[in-house]
Formats: structure tokens, C-alpha cells, sequence
């Protein structure tokens, strides 16, 4: 059963990379191997922005927006979600109101050194449950990866009405996740997993075999202040997708995540 289930999970991380490599990346050779593809003039269709390039340089791009205008009514519940591409594996949020590129973020975000470790590609979603006439206004997706940073078309959100009553218990809603991370082995890989909630909720993690992750009898894998799933000394092993969970009274959300582990520089 556990040669099958191994089985099926290459098949599984194979086809994850195929799809990522449909925007000209590859993974599955070691570093020194990867075929440059750069980015500075994309032939993306729709609404993508990317510059940088995919060998041994940061790169960051928008993919994957919202409609550019969203009209709701009050108390209606908005979504706003984007796909930020990126190596090193970026980070991404939203903002309200037009941005030039330029994102905050937190001194331990990313690695301190300057060598590859690997791509991916971030979610995230701006959640309104109950939308009033205040939230009107431009909403902006930005991206950066390391020095690389990004920002998306503005969405424009127009609430037609007039302010509604909401209702006092809201639902657990993942509002950041990595759908594919790439990274080397031996490091150690953070997968997030954020969420939006105003009331009490459990979350929990389930790993590569679909086994709920008790953090308290296994030592390598750890959970982090902010929900992420902290994974050390990546191994071939560790390839298989791990899956984020959230449920309170009311709902149940999820995300999940395909990890494949790269070969080192020098193999």
C-alpha cells in the first residue's frame, strides 16, 4: 500500500510540474540545469504582469486577478483573490488604493542568503463578509520575491445600496496558501496558511499520506505563529500534497498545497 500510495504521489508531482512549467519553468533537473526563460517580454494572455527571470535571478508576476470592476450590494459577502508567481517563493497581499510596486514586509520573511532555494507560486484572498458602503474603493495585489516586486491591475469594488445589518457570526475563510512550492532539500520549508475568522475555529494540518500532522510527537514538522506548516530538513520523501484546514460552527474551509523537494547545485 505504501509503494502504491508512493507511486501515485510522483505521478501526482509530475503533473504539477507540467503545469507549472507551462509558464517556461523546470524543476525536476537540479539548479545548475535550469533552462533560462526570461520574463522581460511575456506573451501572457489576460491580465498577467511579470518581469525578472527564472534562472538563478528573482522574479516575481501577477497572475490569476479578479474582474477589474466587482458591483455588489450591502451585506452581500465580497472575495477578492489573486496568484502571485515568484522565486524565491514569494509573498503577496492585498492593499486598499492604488500601489507602484512596492510592498511591506517582515524582516524574517525571507532567506538571509542569496543562493536559489526554490519557486512557487502564493494565494491570497482578501475576504468582506458583510460589505458596506466604507469598502468601496480600489483594492491592489501586490507581489515580491526577495528585491523583485510587483503590482497588479487595481480592482475597483462599487457597493450599490444602502448599509445593511450583518450577522454576528462569520465564516472561517484560508485567506493565504501556496498551491505548489518548489525547494531544495535539506532546507527548511515554510507552507502558509492563513486565515480569516472572527469567531473561535480549529485548524489543523493533514501531511503527504493524508494523515492528520500531530506536531506535538513528530519533530520535524512544526506549526507556526501565523497557522504555516513549518517542515525541516526537506526530504524526497516529504513530496506530496499537504492539505490546511478551517472549521468553526458555521463552515469549513481548506487549501492544500503540492511540495516537491529539488535536487541540490551539486549533484
Amino acid at each position: 500500500m505504501i509503494i502504491k500510495m508512493g507511486f501515485l504521489t510522483i505521478l501526482l508531482g509530475f503533473s504539477w510540474l507540467m503545469s507549472f512549467m507551462n509558464i517556461g519553468y523546470t524543476a525536476v533537473l537540479p539548479v545548475n540545469h535550469i533552462i533560462e526563460n526570461s520574463l522581460d517580454e511575456p506573451s501572457f494572455n489576460g491580465n498577467e504582469k511579470g518581469k525578472g527571470n527564472f534562472e538563478h535571478k528573482d522574479w516575481v508576476m501577477v497572475k490569476e486577478m479578479p474582474p477589474n470592476i466587482i458591483r455588489a450590494s450591502p451585506g452581500q459577502r465580497v472575495e477578492l483573490e489573486c496568484t502571485v508567481f515568484g522565486s524565491p517563493v514569494p509573498q503577496a497581499q492585498w492593499n486598499r488604493g492604488i500601489q507602484l510596486n512596492q510592498i511591506t514586509i517582515g524582516p524574517n520573511e525571507f532567506e538571509s542568503s542569496g543562493e536559489y532555494q526554490g519557486a512557487g507560486k502564493v494565494t491570497v484572498r482578501h475576504v468582506i463578509d458583510c460589505i458596506q458602503p466604507h469598502h468601496q474603493g480600489v483594492y491592489t495585489c501586490t507581489g515580491q520575491a526577495r528585491e523583485q516586486s510587483i503590482a497588479s491591475d487595481p480592482v475597483s469594488i462599487i457597493v450599490e445600496g444602502r448599509g445593511s445589518q450583518c450577522a454576528s457570526e462569520k465564516t472561517s475563510r484560508v485567506t493565504k496558501w501556496s498551491p505548489v512550492l518548489m525547494q531544495m532539500m535539506g532546507t527548511t520549508v515554510m507552507i502558509p496558511c492563513s486565515v480569516s475568522a472572527s469567531t473561535p475555529y480549529r485548524h489543523y494540518w493533514m501531511d503527504n499520506y493524508n494523515r492528520v500532522i500531530n506536531f506535538d510527537v513528530d519533530p520535524r514538522h512544526k506549526l507556526g505563529p501565523e497557522g504555516e506548516l513549518i517542515l525541516n530538513e526537506l526530504s524526497w520523501s516529504d513530496m506530496g500534497e499537504y492539505t490546511c484546514i478551517v472549521e468553526n460552527s458555521i463552515s469549513r474551509d481548506s487549501a492544500s498545497t503540492f511540495l516537491y523537494p529539488m535536487l541540490p547545485n551539486d549533484v
